[in-house]
């Protein structure tokens, strides 16, 4: 993706002058070390393309990205501990290298250092609204998160339901990055709600195509065993619509897997053979597509400039990503 390389460039200059101190160390040196591992940062990258789309300098928008980088980085460690996950962009996860209180611990004291980057804001920026859009963002990725958990011991989850969890776990926060950024550039109402709608439909598709790369992506490439959310049973687009696509006898078997986690390796393959046998990655392709396309509709709201077409450009690379 060289076409956002000057973006985290700048993102990756500014999170090394970070002022992390050497002491505590339990508190600050997982910090350094999730901020150091392998990450893409697509949300901060968003926050400078969002400022830029509504013209103004992306260096005005920097502090805020580097929040959304913090608050997303604080989300993985605590995730990562909800999920027992081992591995995270492929170096063990904080609660593994260190321990589980360590990890709630250092992961709260990034979100505070979240907070504290938004006081770096130029004093015209309306500081009072960012910090509402921000903290009501997170308060969406808690309530997806929480959703997320309740759905485990739920079978009668339908795909409304789901699509409401995804808004908020993983689409807010990129709704947020976006709208940040055209607060920073105090941009007016009905450009900022456009934004909004832009990550939201960005959010939702990235999530909906992590549910088809389950199954369908080269597992070294997209970092994780083929069907590992099958194993965990967890209920993505695709897992929902197996069950209410399927007959009365797949649907009982179905659901006597999704209560006996892990899931067994046998089982996991049936599973995958099943959503063949619907053609369920095809129907979950038309979806996710269906959200990028109206993300690229929107953008029609901007004037033609390099942000807009780099912003063209990075859906188009999430769009046809591998992994």
């Amino acid at each position: 993706m060289d076409f956002i390389k000057h973006y985290v460039a700048l993102i990756q200059s500014e999170i090394h002058q970070l002022d992390l101190p050497d002491t505590p160390e339990t508190l600050y040196e997982p910090q350094r070390y999730i901020l150091r591992s392998k990450a893409k940062r697509v949300r901060p990258v968003l926050t400078l393309i969002a400022a830029g789309m509504c013209g103004k300098p992306i260096e005005k928008s920097l502090p805020a990205a580097i929040a959304v980088e913090l608050v997303h980085n604080f989300s993985l460690i605590h995730d990562d501990i909800m999920d027992q996950a081992e591995s995270r962009r492929g170096n063990q996860t904080v609660h593994i290298k260190w321990d589980a209180s360590t990890a709630i611990l250092s992961g709260d004291g990034m979100l505070i250092q979240a907070l504290l980057q938004l006081h770096k804001l130029a004093p015209e920026i309306d500081h009072k609204k960012i910090n509402h859009v921000f903290l009501e963002g997170i308060n969406r990725v808690c309530e997806g998160q929480a959703l997320d958990m309740e759905f485990e011991d739920r079978l009668d989850v339908n795909t409304e339901e789901y699509l409401n969890m995804i808004s908020g776990k993983t689409a807010a926060l990129i709704a947020v990055s976006m709208e940040m950024g055209g607060i920073c550039a105090n941009a007016d109402s009905y450009k900022i709600d456009t934004l909004r709608e832009i990550g939201y439909s960005l959010g939702i598709a990235f999530q909906i195509q992590d549910d088809i790369l389950d199954v369908t992506a080269d597992p070294e490439k997209f970092g994780k065993r083929k069907g590992g959310d099958i194993y965990e049973g967890k209920k993505t687009y695709l897992m929902l619509q197996a069950l209410e696509l399927s007959n009365k006898v797949e649907k009982k078997w179905l659901s006597k897997c999704l209560q006996n986690k892990p899931i067994q390796k046998t089982d996991v393959k049936k599973i995958i053979d099943l959503y063949d046998k619907y053609g369920i990655p095809a129907k979950a392709e038309s979806i996710m597509n269906g959200y990028y396309e109206k993300a690229e509709k929107a953008l029609h709201t901007f004037e033609d400039s390099e942000y807009k077409g780099d912003l063209s450009k990075l859906i188009n690379y999430l769009r046809n990503r591998e992994f």
